[in-house]
């Protein structure tokens, strides 16, 4: 943060003040705990959820100066920090300890990063692993100790040219005599902690088992976490670091029971994860100032894992409503998130329900790649490909009571299944159209456009480019069609403009502008399979040009097959190109294509997931999802319909509030 001349700010806004009050500490709280957040934003290598950071380095770095500088105005404003903000406070030492780590912040880095090559501690009284005060206790004092920690870390640790996994993930240190099991967990935690991604329970306590004594009876459900949580290390003279980060990350595993309090016993539980890792801390790196700094030289991601806790009071035991939660890293792969506006559709409005993002303990959760961890609930998987089996999650589904997919092909097994070709649930990712757009009426305009057959796809496979190479020959060869244009890395494309990503950031909506300008558009499935029909041919109706249409057949129970030019009803490729030069030439053929009503009667239930579709004859399929959904969340709760991995969130039956 200070590399980009934040320091110089701080003769600037250090004011004298007035005593200060109460509400001053609590701005210093607010303002220290935003400063610490910015600065870990700015090393950091992906978002909360795991994402990758799309916002350009230089942005991040200026607002974190801007938060740092905003923590030190708010501290300025106090005369003394230590009478008025520690005398009042709940937790005088969170305070006290949040009040050095920022100091901390403003110190010069060589002269931090000399200290610490010394071993020598960077703050004299700083006493974060004294021993004397549990981490828990910090940690749900409202003061953003462990932020600053973390910030602290990675401000004074290496250079930051690097991101936070390779400055430390191949890294051994021979003197804690780490065995190879406790090696890999060094590695797959720091790739946790730089990603931003959730440790799983099951891996963790796995590796707790064979860390600590326990009942070897117990291997599962309450007892074995209650287990884990008063165990002893096995052997504490060793790698007892790798013993500390396990229990710091399973902490982090259990946040969901902090942001959906039930239980008093799960607060506890998760509490006693933070103090384990204590203990842990302490038996490896010792206690007091040089502590710290022994903790900051060292390899392992503990300060990571503290930094992302934010635990809630627990509130009084209710009735907890249902909540549908995504992924928001499935938005990146376009311009929005589909599963967001998928979710939104079917459940918004619902009584008894609400819609949360990224929370990975919720009741129902959409995905299509983003599958959630430690998770026991209702899983609605909406299929972007042809099958479970193509997005590798058919497994999952299979074995999973409380699953449903909503796609072309099921998983079979326990999921229950709606058959929706991508075609329908192309709409969830779409920003411009919505289903009643196909129902309006056509018009020929297109026959004034000015280009003749566009063709837009992401993979060149064989059979496409084979129609489009005799389709381009014959246009070529027959006066007043124009060409067949490429609109992106296929066909004719020079290969320097060929590219190498999809052609915008909400391609969907791209595709049909770009359509516009044609009265073909040739969309070609990547494969033939059942109820295979994608966005292709839903861009080129949306645009108003005649789909050129190659793929399963089960698109003439969608679509009305007047409406478009079906390619595998014709006796070859060569007698299809025929059929498309003849209405190209023939105004009123092609009017017949052009004005031809889009939808078949039959076809509305597949698109009535939306709000803004045509009414089926039957029950639509957003109620009798959300129906279902629902169904399987209350057999859930009932025990009727247990999920394979139970999350620890389950057995709050077993503990009394």
């Amino acid at each position: 943060m200070r590399r980009f001349g934040l320091h110089f700010a701080i003769g600037v806004v250090w004011l004298p003040a007035a005593l200060g009050s109460g509400a001053d500490c609590e701005a210093v709280r607010r303002a220290w705990q935003h400063a610490a957040q910015s600065g870990l934003h700015f090393y950091a290598d992906g978002s909360s959820t795991g994402a990758a950071l799309t916002e350009p380095r230089d942005q991040r770095a200026r607002k974190a100066q801007e938060a740092l500088a905003e923590g030190v105005a708010a501290l300025s404003r106090l005369d003394d920090f230590e009478e008025v903000c520690v005398g009042i406070a709940e937790h005088p030492e969170a305070a006290r300890t949040s009040h050095r780590l920022f100091l901390l912040l403003l110190q010069s880095r060589e002269e931090g990063r000399s200290l610490l090559a010394e071993g020598l501690p960077l703050d004299e009284e700083l006493s974060l692993l004294d021993g004397q005060t549990p981490w828990s206790e910090l940690l749900h004092s409202g003061w953003p100790v462990f932020l600053l920690a973390a910030a602290v870390e990675m401000e004074f640790r290496d250079p930051p040219t690097q991101s936070l996994h390779a400055q430390r993930l191949y890294r051994q240190e021979p003197s804690e005599g780490c065995r190879e099991d406790q090696e890999v967990l060094h590695q797959v935690t720091m790739l946790y902690a730089a990603e931003g991604r959730t440790a799983r329970i099951m891996d963790l306590r796995h590796f707790l088992r064979q860390e600590v004594e326990g009942n070897p009876d117990v291997m599962a459900g309450p007892e074995f976490l209650l287990d884990l949580a008063a165990g002893q290390p096995r052997a504490p003279d060793t790698c007892r670091a790798a013993l500390s980060v396990a229990y710091a990350a399973l902490a982090d595993a259990l946040q969901c029971h902090w942001r959906r309090p039930r239980s008093r016993r799960m607060h506890e539980l998760a509490d006693a994860a933070v103090n384990n890792a204590q203990e842990g801390a302490l038996a490896a790196f010792g206690s007091g100032p040089a502590a710290f700094s022994a903790l900051l030289r060292s390899r392992w991601p503990l300060l990571s894992f503290l930094g992302r806790l934010q635990p809630r009071p627990l509130t009084p035991p209710v009735s907890p409503p249902a909540v549908v939660s995504w992924s928001s890293r499935e938005a990146e792969l376009g311009g929005m998130n589909w599963a967001e506006h998928f979710a939104t559709e079917v459940f918004s409005g619902l009584e008894g329900v609400e819609l949360e993002p990224d929370l990975e303990c919720a009741d129902i959760y959409v995905y299509r790649s983003k599958v959630p961890v430690n998770f026991g609930g209702v899983l609605i998987f909406v299929d972007g490909e042809r099958s479970p089996e193509d997005s590798l999650q058919e497994g999952l589904l299979r074995s999973y009571p409380a699953s449903i997919v909503v796609g072309p092909l099921p998983a079979g097994g326990l999921a229950d299944f709606f058959p929706v070709p991508a075609a329908s649930t192309s709409f969830a990712a779409r920003l411009m159209h919505t289903p009643m757009a196909l129902t309006r009426p056509r018009t020929v305009e297109a026959l004034a456009r000015p280009g003749f057959v566009a063709y837009l796809v992401y993979r060149c496979y064989p059979h496409r480019e084979h129609f489009f190479s005799l389709l381009e020959t014959a246009a070529r060869a027959t006066p007043g069609l124009g060409p067949v244009e490429s609109l992106s890395r296929c066909g004719n494309a020079p290969e320097r403009e060929r590219r190498s990503d999809r052609y915008s950031a909400s391609y969907y909506d791209d595709a049909v502008a770009l359509f516009r300008g044609f009265r073909f558009a040739m969309v070609f499935e990547n494969r033939l399979s059942p109820r295979y029909v994608t966005e292709k041919i839903v861009n080129a109706f949306l645009s108003g040009a005649v789909p050129i249409y190659w793929g399963s057949p089960y698109v003439m129970k969608l679509f009305n097959p007047r409406a478009f030019i079906y390619v595998n009803g014709f006796i070859s490729f060569e007698a299809a190109v025929a059929h498309v030069l003849r209405v190209a030439q023939d105004a009123e053929l092609y009017r017949s294509y052009a004005e031809a009503p889009v939808l078949r009667n039959t076809s509305a239930w597949a698109f009535s997931w939306h709000r803004d579709a045509p009414l089926p004859e039957q029950t639509s399929l957003r109620e009798a999802l959300a129906t279902l959904a629902l169904q399987k969340h209350r057999e859930a709760l009932q025990g009727a319909l247990p999920a394979i991995e139970r999350r620890p969130f389950d057995y709050v039956d077993l503990f009394p509030a």
